[in-house]
């Protein structure tokens, strides 16, 4: 008996609601909840530098341009992530998340499209499960993912992982109902969404649509495809859109092969050796080993939430009879994106959300694990009558484990996170500005990280604010905007008069 003919569970509740409307319940829950964290635990904000250079990016777009004049003097102007170059403004990031992001700045709630991402992964990753193996699967798989923390995180931040995944499991499904014989428009639409996914996060698109690039190619060579057209189609159409990166590079550099991460830090490359990486001499199969060993581990809790045992459902997945090609095929782009990242200087530590960059590859391991729990369930029946009882309990106890270890001190941490919440506008709204420039003094971006969020690409808002750096900069400033009322903002204190000079060290 296979897997698709075995029963998820004896009781009634599944057969009051039929199953492909169960998924649109677990959407809204995971809308609903990951909404919820990006309001309350972040606040609707950008916490780390990359959001921040994503939601500028993000604005200028949705201005209907790439990129906006340096202002003057630039260096008052700061922002983490975001280029003068040649007299233009833009963020180092390529196009595609920014591009998406644009539609929740034009909408005024930028910070809701990310759960809305995160609703309609979850319905892919059922979609995905149902077209491999059946309903069940696709159906825990979905309840899997929404429980696994770095989605819930992911989902409440600005990163680009989210758009990232769904591009990718678009790309997944219609690959397979391409591989199936299925219409040719699912092959243009494949190669569409992998083009978009190269366009938002480069290195994990490439690595992730490795195997099935692989398995084309075999099969054509064997001849076992008699759709290998749409294959070529698939291949088209993503390059046609992939081509739109260098495109966008010569848009805003004029080199379209000069990538803007390297005008950032000129080291920001792949491979090993001197000049890569921030590592006294470059990056090193040392530090890979470093960076791996630590993502690696923070996965074992992170992809289901089970404290260091997400790998056992797998194991069963794999170990378990029925064995199918299948089944090792999901693992196949997890794998991918772990090798393609061993390349890269920078690993994902728990104090960013964990092992973010292999995250688009979760979405098979929440299919494998479902497979292999409904793998035990199968092997269960006909057994002691207790295990059909225990089973879900014990499921249900890990789940409730899973939210209960996790997301308490997850939360907490993305509150404030950097130091930046929105108690920074409490100095600009008690005072009630007004056609004002505000100068902030601070050590560091993050003391005034969050009214970076609040500002226009074009500097023209209501309320501008500018970075203190000496007086003859601030005086650029001021003369930028002629009869504006200035202020100045230090440790969250807001003067009309500039903050005294620190006195010099006696000798």
């Amino acid at each position: 008996m296979t897997v698709g003919q075995t029963e998820l569970a004896s009781g009634t509740t599944l057969k009051r609601m039929p199953p492909n409307r169960w998924i649109y319940v677990i959407c809204a829950i995971a809308l609903v909840a990951t909404a919820a964290i990006a309001a309350f635990a972040f606040e609707r904000l950008p916490h780390l530098e990359d959001e921040v250079a994503y939601l500028f990016q993000a604005k200028t777009m949705a201005t209907g341009r790439l990129t906006v004049a340096s202002p003057e003097p630039p260096e008052s102007f700061w922002t983490p992530f975001v280029l003068d170059w040649q007299g233009q403004r833009f963020g180092k990031y390529p196009p595609g998340w920014p591009a998406v992001l644009a539609s929740g700045v034009w909408a005024r709630a930028p910070w809701l499209v990310n759960p809305l991402l995160a609703a309609l992964s979850l319905y892919l990753v059922y979609r995905l499960g149902r077209t491999l193996y059946d309903e069940r699967v696709g159906l825990l798989a979905a309840v899997l993912g929404l429980v696994s923390p770095l989605f819930l995180v992911l989902s409440g931040s600005f990163l680009s992982h989210l758009a990232s995944s769904v591009w990718l499991l678009l790309f997944s499904l219609w690959f397979i109902w391409t591989a199936r014989g299925r219409h040719w428009r699912f092959a243009l639409g494949a190669g569409l969404a992998l083009g978009a996914a190269f366009l938002t996060r480069s290195l994990t698109a490439v690595a992730f649509a490795a195997p099935f690039i692989a398995y084309s190619i075999i099969q054509v060579a064997r001849r076992k495809q008699a759709h290998w057209p749409r294959y070529l189609l698939v291949a088209l159409s993503a390059g046609a859109v992939a081509a739109i990166l260098p495109l966008y590079q010569w848009a805003v550099t004029g080199d379209p092969w000069l990538n803007p991460y390297l005008l950032w830090w000129p080291y920001d490359r792949l491979g090993f050796g001197p000049g890569i990486g921030a590592m006294p001499g470059g990056h090193s199969p040392y530090y890979a080993w470093v960076n791996l060993k630590q993502d690696l581990s923070r996965a074992a809790t992170d992809v289901l939430g089970w404290p260091a045992l997400s790998w056992v459902p797998l194991v069963l997945g794999l170990a378990l009879r029925p064995r199918r090609a299948r089944d090792w095929g999901l693992l196949l782009p997890f794998a991918c994106l772990v090798v393609a990242y061993i390349f890269y200087w920078i690993g994902s530590p728990a104090r960013l959300w964990g092992p973010r960059y292999y995250f688009e590859g979760f979405a098979g391991l929440w299919l494998l694990a479902a497979v292999g729990l409904l793998k035990v369930w199968a092997w269960a029946q006909g057994r002691r009558p207790w295990l059909r009882t225990a089973l879900p309990a014990l499921l249900a106890l890990m789940v409730v484990a899973s939210l209960g270890l996790n997301m308490p001190g997850r939360l907490s941490e993305a509150h404030g996170f950097y130091g930046i919440t929105r108690s920074q506008f409490d100095p600009i709204r008690e005072a009630g500005l007004d056609n004002a420039l505000v100068i902030v003094y601070a050590d560091r971006w993050l003391e005034y990280g969050a009214l970076l969020s609040s500002m226009s690409p074009t500097l023209d808002d209501d309320v501008v604010y500018a970075r203190g750096i000496n007086a003859e900069l601030d005086a650029a400033v001021m003369d930028r905007y002629p009869g504006r009322t200035v202020y100045y903002l230090v440790k969250g204190q807001l003067s009309s008069t500039p903050p005294s000079p620190e006195p010099e060290p006696q000798g």
